[in-house]
């Protein structure tokens, strides 16, 4: 309910003069508030972490599975230029870190030449002139295709990625596949991203350590594909002693 104007006109000046009051009071009060709101860190040290989950694959890799023909990432067709260079960066980066297997890039113009287009996806019938062309120039013995099933590169940040390591030679079996969301809405995701940026320092956490990997899609897909990758197939160790070579009987 409105409350009605008071009836003495000398009140009114003076009700007038105590709204500017207050009104400049509570200015003053919201702007001194704003100057000396302190940044708040948020204290990621005790998890929950993530760990990714859905994907398959041989404990050891074969040991004559030694060059692996990396192809261009598939749905990054309505990606802006930039951001799918950075993406491809993160992804090569990770990769050659993870060191389980020497890796050769091959060129959209190689993909282009036997599909038609410059990627293919994971979830594709692959031709055989593909695997033929991938042996042949580059002496791959298996080849890895990337989806990206997923990008939102504005905060809360999210990465969908798929990924299968088939073998070359024989029938082509899969030795490795993949395919994982890590969204930032889910709390484990953010606070591992920052634990990864950190350099898996949890006590960098009171300081702020990582905060920025939550708004920065390259550094966010640094964490991503470190993640991916960790669950490669590792590399079976070499046999021991000497080797024995059958001799052929005497005639």
């Amino acid at each position: 309910m409105r409350r009605p104007a008071p009836s003495n006109p000398l009140a009114r000046p003076l009700l007038a003069g105590w709204r500017r009051r207050a009104a400049s009071v509570l200015l003053g009060g919201l702007l001194a508030g704003c100057q000396t709101t302190p940044t708040v860190h948020i204290d990621w040290s005790g998890g929950p972490f993530f760990h990714a989950t859905n994907f398959t694959g041989l404990d050891t890799l074969p040991l004559d599975v030694l060059r692996v023909a990396v192809l261009p990432p598939a749905g990054l067709e309505d990606v802006p230029t930039e951001s799918a260079a950075g993406l491809e960066a993160a992804l090569r980066l990770t990769l050659t870190a993870a060191a389980r297997f020497e890796t050769v890039f091959a060129a959209p113009g190689l993909v282009r030449a036997a599909v038609g287009r410059n990627a293919i996806g994971s979830t594709e019938a692959l031709p055989p002139e593909l695997f033929d062309r991938v042996t042949r120039e580059l002496g791959a013995d298996a080849v890895l295709l990337t989806d990206i099933t997923l990008l939102r590169a504005y905060p809360p940040l999210a990465l969908g990625v798929r990924m299968k390591l088939v073998r070359l030679q024989g029938n082509r079996p899969i030795l490795w596949a993949f395919d994982q969301v890590f969204d930032c809405r889910n709390l484990a995701v953010a606070n591992s991203a920052q634990l990864h940026a950190a350099g898996g320092k949890t006590e960098a956490a009171g300081a702020g350590g990582g905060a920025g990997v939550l708004q920065s899609p390259s550094r966010f897909a640094d964490y991503v594909f470190a993640e991916t990758f960790a669950t490669l197939p590792h590399r079976g160790a070499a046999p021991s002693g000497p080797i024995k070579v059958p001799r052929k009987p005497a005639d």
